[in-house]
């Protein structure tokens, strides 16, 4: 196939048609889990009926957390929204504006985010279901908690990866975002994965759907796992809210959402910027080893600038990172795609 062509998955929309007419239940317990069932098996896969059967669907509270004028709603761990709450919560405490991204004060502004990422990289191993594991990870809200991680970022050099309490891991690629806004107000954020690039690479031919590997996750993260536990994400959909202003926003990409999607934010809620500027504009990534890795054009005299201050610098020639958003102030609505992946907002 070439750009352009039409791809269609006749035995997928097949398979959704039904969901949609007899509900969740034809999928967990119906002819299409039978028929999946069938398929995982035959590739000597071990999910059986029960496994489907036994399924429950957990409802969580979100998490909410204030930023001066606005408040942010997440979904509590395993999610990443904890850690991307955690960014924003520590780097508004240094009374970010649009003059925090001119002359010097860019410079000092990215190193902090730079220094307050590295700490969030720290917090990521307590990132667990917390129905299987103690702590509930609260304290990453905690305002004295976020003072005394702010009282220790600096303008001085970069530090070594102990002084962020950092075990390296294992980056994570993949998922994909839509954000949604209703005539009525509504708004919906979400964000879905099979994990990597076509899951686990297992195909149902009966059903059209491709099996995810959700476990790799686990990867460099759990000593052990439990039936029934969910995985460490980096899935951050989120709403912020305040008297005048609604934005519905996440991102795709794996380990890449939480800086794509902070300094989107910081550009869109902070910096002065419309959101189509605000979510095209260069990334800098820290990756799980404290690398700070930097977008392909990005301003090379602050690319040299943080190498200065010791930061480890690394070029990645990929970045997958993807943000959707819609902003809506009084009743001027933006809604953007990020042209990363080509991607097109609809209104209707």
């Amino acid at each position: 196939m070439g750009p352009g062509d039409t791809l269609k998955f006749h035995q997928l929309a097949e398979t959704l048609e039904t969901v949609a007419r007899e509900g969740a239940e034809a999928f967990y317990t119906g002819d299409i889990a039978k028929n999946l069932i069938d398929d995982v098996q035959s590739r000597s896969g071990v999910l059986s009926l029960d496994d489907l059967r036994g399924f429950e669907v957990r409802v969580s509270d979100a998490w909410t957390v204030d930023l001066g004028e606005f408040r942010m709603h997440y979904p509590p761990p395993p999610a990443g929204g904890a850690i991307l709450g955690f960014i924003l919560k520590v780097m508004h405490g240094f009374g970010l504006s649009p003059a925090s991204v001119q002359g010097k004060k860019k410079l000092l502004t990215l190193h902090q985010y730079l220094e307050v990422v590295k700490f969030a990289n720290g917090q990521k191993r307590f990132l667990k279901d917390p129905q299987f594991n103690s702590g509930d990870m609260k304290h990453i809200t905690d305002e004295t908690f976020i003072d005394h991680i702010q009282s220790l970022v600096t303008d001085r050099p970069s530090h070594d990866a102990s002084h962020y309490n950092v075990t390296p891991g294992v980056d994570r690629f993949g998922t994909t975002h839509v954000s949604v806004l209703a005539a009525d107000g509504s708004a919906v954020s979400v964000t879905s994965t099979i994990n990597h690039m076509f899951g686990s690479a297992v195909y149902s031919p009966k059903t059209g759907i491709i099996l995810n590997n959700e476990l790799a996750d686990f990867c460099g993260r759990a000593d052990s796992i439990a039936a029934g536990e969910q995985p460490p994400s980096s899935m951050a959909p989120a709403i912020f809210e305040s008297q005048k202003k609604t934005l519905v926003i996440g991102g795709s990409g794996g380990s890449m959402i939480t800086s794509a999607m902070a300094m989107s934010i910081m550009n869109h809620l902070w910096f002065g910027m419309n959101l189509n500027d605000s979510i095209a504009a260069k990334i800098a990534f820290v990756d799980s080893k404290n690398n700070v890795n930097f977008e392909d054009g990005y301003d090379s005299s602050a690319v040299d600038a943080m190498k200065a201050l010791g930061h480890s610098v690394k070029f990645n020639k990929y970045f997958f990172n993807v943000v959707n958003g819609i902003s809506k102030e009084e009743q001027c609505i933006s809604a953007v795609s990020d042209l990363r992946k080509q991607g097109k907002s609809s209104g209707y």
